[in-house]
């Protein structure tokens, strides 16, 4: 069964853009080029967008997590 929307107000795609602002405002949201080398990118950074706008989780910590 699908879970309920919480707030019948946001559609999926509006809680996805403010998910990936709130990561843009942390730090954890990097813009990459295609082939990058993304264990290069600060320990921060938990996701990656690229050129095309697919965003894709990189890592499962963020800063103060282990």
């Amino acid at each position: 069964m699908p879970t309920p929307n919480p707030d019948p107000e946001r559609t999926p795609d509006e809680e996805a853009r403010l998910f990936y602002e709130r990561l843009e405002q942390t730090g954890q949201l990097a813009d990459v080029k295609e082939g990058e080398d993304t264990s290069a990118l600060p320990a921060r950074v938990t996701h990656v967008r690229y050129p095309d706008g697919t965003v894709k989780r990189i890592r499962f910590t963020g800063p103060g997590f282990r």
